[in-house]
């Protein structure tokens, strides 16, 4: 019965979707990574200088707070005005720190790296910054969000429209990737569900192995279910409206190419998630290389295998 009720409320959760899109003019596309060492930051920059050279007016910000190098992949010299000064408040809006790039239409807001404990913000700070982001004049604000599990990605994640997940073909970046979906799930639904009898049973959710606790969000949901339908009937769609999208990237055989398809399944499997698996970027030396030299690969190597492969996903998500 459970199983029929998913499946119902996701065939009717499609649409509402489809209509948010085409009334929404800004996008917010957040870029994360279950761990470090997935080329997210690689991934965000090269997506937005295709954004650019589209002709769409672009900021993406180094979201990585503490520890934010995106600059150096846009070859960008460090700026006057950073992140960091907006977080301890130097400037009243956020919008001070955009500094022009090399590409028509492509601004940069750059990293917090220099000043320690800015990874430690307060919500308050946090939700203020927020906000500001989603008022910042631009068809579309790219957020590179910082590698883990931490509250400020996942929040930072949690905004965005079409937020991308960065996995390598690597059994800990996939673990990882689950880890953080899960952890995504988890706090969308306790915000949901703050201050309500059912926040007891979603925290238990979060800590599968733990005695008590649900090992599928199908266990919950029937948990829930029993106590309330209406609320059950909630968190489904809460669930369903939950829709990232994954990249693997590094990818160099057919075997890496569907450890995407493994992902995605077992998402769906265990945590009911509908992760779109968009597309792969194939292993390429000369991602490294534009990266020592601080110089972005769609300038240095522009038709490499790596910079095909973003560019037909970028035209996939346009068109």
């Amino acid at each position: 019965m459970l199983a029929r009720f998913f499946q119902k409320s996701e065939n009717e959760g499609k649409q509402p979707e489809k209509n948010k899109q085409e009334k929404t003019t800004k996008k917010i596309w957040a870029v994360a990574g279950g761990k470090g060492g997935t080329g997210k930051s690689i991934i965000a920059s090269s997506i937005a200088v295709q954004l650019a050279r589209r002709d769409k007016r672009v900021v993406i910000i180094d979201a990585d707070l503490g520890s934010g190098n995106l600059h150096s992949y846009l070859g960008v010299t460090p700026a006057p005005i950073t992140l960091a000064d907006f977080l301890r408040n130097r400037t009243a809006r956020l919008s001070d720190a955009l500094v022009v790039t090399q590409y028509k239409n492509l601004y940069l807001i750059s990293d917090a790296n220099e000043v320690l404990g800015l990874a430690n913000i307060s919500n308050q700070l946090k939700e203020n910054l927020i906000q500001q982001i989603k008022e910042l004049d631009f068809e579309y604000i790219i957020l590179d969000v910082g590698a883990g599990t931490g509250y400020n990605n996942i929040d930072f994640f949690l905004i965005s429209d079409n937020g991308l997940l960065v996995a390598v073909p690597e059994p800990t970046s996939i673990e990882n990737m689950y880890r953080f979906v899960r952890s995504c799930l988890n706090r969308k639904l306790m915000r949901r569900f703050q201050n309500t009898p059912y926040q007891p049973l979603i925290e238990k959710a979060a800590y599968p192995r733990e005695a008590g606790g649900f090992r599928t969000i199908y266990e919950l949901v029937e948990k829930i279910y029993q106590l309330d339908p209406p609320a059950a009937e909630i968190m489904v769609d809460e669930i369903l409206s939950f829709r990232p999208r994954l990249i693997m990237n590094q990818v160099r055989s057919q075997a890496d190419i569907q450890a995407g398809d493994s992902i995605r399944d077992v998402t769906r499997k265990y945590l009911g998630v509908n992760l779109n698996y968009i597309g792969y970027v194939t292993y390429d030396d000369r991602v490294k290389l534009s990266a020592r030299k601080r110089v972005p690969l769609f300038q240095e190597y522009p038709n490499s295998g790596a910079a095909v492969c973003i560019r037909n996903i970028v035209d996939s998500f346009l068109g």
